[in-house]
């Protein structure tokens, strides 16, 4: 009676207050945008933007850098980047300082003959801001996109505001050589949905010249799924336990090799380095805890949670961390990294790869007669 008496008198001054609906907190917030929307005086911008901004600020109170809003054409995006289908531009975009850098351009990569170099602040990627509020997740998927699309980035340069335009390629998701020693090579640079038939044949070929050693390459790997993950260690592991995922309840989903070992017995090395990513990293602590290989190179990056990814309406995307991975030991590499068992780094000033020539000087000694 009192709340109906007090819309009264507000009403007869001329201003109606009043609540329509009680409830929960989603109440509240569509409150508030119906009052924007129907009573603000100034220009207010629509309904679906004013919904993107609410989500926007709870995703800030997370402060987690894996926790984002997948707009339509970036969700797009992550569909076929997960898919494996996404095209790249030989950019490695990272956040510093406040600012996403690119923290690798590769040479003779379309980023780099296009104009683009190292240490270059990222502004825009076809015509998004990047900010302190973009999500790193948000960022990589606007490097890539569509095979033969280019990519209009934006940088700072010292004082210098500059336009690159280089153009996707085909992503590269495994490749392999005999080395001339007859040491097998594979170098895997992703877990996406797809490298796991990928790894299987390049595995297939490569033993099928008998090779005396293999050597597994990690250290451009920026991660992807966990299943792919448990698929791929599943060929160099014959059974038993793999990985763990820890949820915040304490649940414990546990990973195990499928049975489908095809590179279980030869003699292995895994190449992993700094930008050595979350499902890359699972990889290689499997084969060092499981005493399966030889892990050398530098200390990985140290992701160690696992995302999921939820369907939106309107074809958005919300990405968020679900669980710790942990070792089959059950530690966890989270903000640390994994550290090899044999610390090499490669000079980047020379041409040399001196980690893979450790790895091949270290296979050819210890399998000496």
């Amino acid at each position: 009676l009192m709340l109906l008496l007090l819309c009264a008198i507000w009403f007869a001054n001329g201003w109606l207050v009043c609540t329509w609906r009680q409830g929960t907190e989603v109440h509240f917030v569509d409150q508030v945008r119906h009052v924007l929307l129907n009573e603000h005086l100034g220009q207010v911008p629509t309904s679906r933007a004013l919904s993107y901004a609410a989500i926007q600020g709870m995703l800030r109170e997370i402060d987690d850098p894996h926790t984002a809003l997948l707009e339509p054409e970036v969700s797009r995006r992550f569909q076929a980047d997960f898919a494996g289908e996404s095209g790249v531009i030989g950019l490695f975009p990272e956040r510093q300082g406040g600012h996403i850098v690119a923290t690798v351009v590769f040479p003779g990569e379309p980023a780099y003959e296009a104009g683009v170099r190292q240490g270059d602040i990222i502004l825009s990627i076809d015509g998004v801001t990047i900010d302190e509020d973009t999500a790193d997740a948000e960022v990589i998927l606007l490097v890539r996109g569509p095979v033969g699309a280019p990519a209009h980035i934006k940088v700072q340069r010292g004082d210098e505001i500059l336009d690159f335009h280089p153009v996707r390629h085909e992503r590269h998701i495994v490749s392999s050589r005999m080395l001339p020693e007859g040491i097998a090579y594979v170098a895997q640079y992703t877990f996406t949905s797809n490298a796991g038939p990928k790894m299987k044949a390049a595995l297939e070929e490569l033993l099928a010249q008998q090779p005396s050693a293999l050597i597994w390459d990690l250290r451009s790997n920026g991660g992807g799924s966990m299943d792919t993950a448990q698929e791929v260690l599943s060929y160099f592991v014959k059974d038993g336990l793999l990985f763990m995922a820890e949820r915040n309840d304490g649940e414990l989903k546990r990973f195990v090799a499928t049975g489908d070992a095809i590179a279980s017995d030869i003699p292995l090395v895994v190449l992993v380095s700094g930008r050595t990513y979350s499902a890359a990293e699972t990889a290689a602590v499997t084969i060092g805890e499981r005493d399966r290989g030889t892990v050398i190179g530098d200390t990985t990056y140290g992701k160690g949670t696992i995302q999921a990814f939820y369907p939106l309406a309107g074809n958005a995307t919300l990405q968020t961390t679900v669980a710790w991975w942990l070792g089959p030991s059950g530690t966890w590499y989270g903000e640390r990294g994994v550290s090899p068992e044999i610390a090499v780094s490669d000079d980047e000033g020379t041409a040399e790869d001196e980690v893979l020539q450790y790895a091949v000087e270290y296979l050819l000694t210890n399998l000496a007669p």
